[in-house]
């Protein structure tokens, strides 16, 4: 069994301290084996937000894989935008910007989606897809694969038109030849899940892609402040979807999936 801590879209500069501390509390409490952060660690990619955002990092004592977002690249500054990009992301939060992470039970890879000449939507490039095909592909395969990204590879029911990650047909069809089996997203402040297929119709393997909405920012879409955990166990999966109630951070469902021959059914919420 392994749990992951998956939050995304901290947006430092634009972060409510008394939400940071709660979100700190409450990962505090739910021992877990990884944590995840799918990008947009900063609203504007300036050294003290990025500085705050290390802060708040090296406050969880678990390992980490962490991917940029867009919002980590400056927007205003041009020169940097498109001369060093990542330069404050790599000083202040880490170099690695092909994060991997596996044991006996899971392997996980991040993957830089974020662009400096595309504003706010992310591609995956061809090299990058190799890459995951290669690392994917050399795992056993009792394990379970996981793809951590910025930019979301299926849309939320409430907006089916929503930009979703340039290059993701291409992508998901190497991740279903080498047994991809989740994909942790953010970008949109929404938290939702979904099975690829029926947004990607080329796709018959199942590959579940599950969203975080803003863990700490008050850029918030009409949701609360939220984050996930996750609980592999074998060929079982739950979902709690933490949710800020004003006070602290509290379930709004633990969701239930079972994985089999015919790919992810759902097992019920409670």
């Amino acid at each position: 069994m392994r749990r992951i801590i998956h939050i995304s879209d901290l947006h430092f500069g634009t972060e409510e301290p008394d939400i940071v501390e709660g979100l700190l509390a409450d990962i505090a409490e739910h021992p877990a084996h990884l944590l995840t952060v799918s990008g947009d660690l900063t609203q504007r990619a300036r050294r003290g937000q990025f500085a705050a955002a290390r802060a708040f990092l090296d406050r969880i004592a678990l390992p980490k894989l962490i991917v940029p977002g867009n919002h980590d690249i400056p927007l205003y500054n041009f020169v940097a935008r498109f001369g060093w990009p990542l330069a404050g992301y790599r000083q202040h939060i880490t170099e690695d910007l092909l994060p991997r992470f596996q044991d006996q039970e899971i392997a996980i890879a991040g993957v830089n989606t974020a662009r400096p000449n595309r504003w706010k939507d992310g591609r995956i490039s061809g090299e990058q897809i190799e890459s995951l095909r290669q690392y994917f592909a050399a795992q056993p395969a009792a394990a379970s694969k996981v793809l951590v990204a910025h930019h979301p590879f299926i849309p939320p029911e409430r907006d089916a038109r929503a930009t979703m990650v340039e290059g993701a047909a291409q992508a998901l069809r190497v991740l279903e030849a080498c047994g991809c089996h989740l994909i942790l997203a953010g970008h949109l402040h929404l938290a939702y899940v979904g099975d690829v297929r029926p947004h990607h119709v080329e796709i018959k393997r199942s590959i579940l892609v599950v969203q975080a909405g803003t863990a700490t920012s008050h850029r918030r879409r009409d949701e609360p402040n939220a984050y996930n955990i996750l609980t592999l166990d074998g060929p079982r999966l739950s979902i709690d979807v933490r949710a800020w109630n004003g006070r602290r951070f509290v379930s709004t469902g633990v969701s239930e999936y079972q994985y089999n021959e015919s790919g992810w059914s759902s097992a019920g919420v409670s």
